[in-house]
């Protein structure tokens, strides 16, 4: 097998990888979301967090082992620098998250909201966290960080993470609200960039799992 083949193999692969992810997660919003939370408070939220994982996580794994001939906790950086990413992803949490608290009490005078449900708890801090990060950071940036420049990669790594988001924005009604494009681009791109800086998937983990679960406080 030439080079040249194996490359546009590879890359055909990724593409495949990401369409099948991207069509699988738009129908699965747009057209199964209400299904799934027709289960009740307790169980749709399971549904949910087992979907994204089933979508998300399980793919990825397949895709490292099968075509990357790796282990996926390897791979994904999970099992390096474990003590030094937690500690680094706890303490951008909290200055992350003192950030957004100071701004929204300062400049919008919210209020914050602490009574957050299993849902919130399980699927818009906990899953997010880990399976948005194994997804983008974990494979998609280190892949193209493989052909491309690092802060070309993170550049598209943000904007297919911005993409991501698309499909519930426009369940939701609120795809026309550009200040989400903005913001929601601009924390890739620092995801990409922490995650670069500490070599452990554990910092963006807890670091995206906690600015989540600041959003939704306020």
């Amino acid at each position: 097998m030439s080079a040249a083949f194996k490359e546009k193999n590879n890359i055909n692969i990724i593409i495949g990888f990401l369409v099948f992810f991207y069509v699988a997660w738009t129908i699965k919003e747009l057209w199964l979301l209400e299904y799934i939370y027709s289960f009740g408070e307790i169980i749709s939220p399971l549904v949910e967090a087992l979907v994204k994982s089933l979508i998300w996580i399980v793919p990825v794994s397949i895709y490292i082992k099968i075509h990357l001939h790796s282990d996926p906790i390897s791979y994904l950086k999970m099992n390096v620098n474990v003590k030094e990413g937690v500690f680094w992803g706890i303490l951008l949490s909290l200055l992350l998250g003192a950030g957004l608290i100071l701004e929204a009490f300062l400049f919008y005078g919210v209020s914050f909201h602490f009574s957050l449900s299993f849902d919130d708890y399980l699927n818009t801090v906990l899953m997010a966290g880990l399976a948005e990060e194994i997804v983008f950071r974990g494979l998609i940036l280190q892949e193209f960080n493989k052909k491309l420049a690092f802060w070309k990669a993170n550049i598209m790594t943000a904007l297919l993470f911005l993409v991501i988001h698309y499909p519930i924005w426009i369940y939701n009604d609120i795809i026309f609200q550009f200040g989400s494009h903005i913001y929601v681009f601009l924390i890739g791109l620092l995801f990409g960039f922490v995650f670069k800086k500490t070599g452990s998937l554990w910092t963006v983990i807890l670091l995206h799992a906690f600015h989540n679960y600041v959003l939704s406080i306020i």
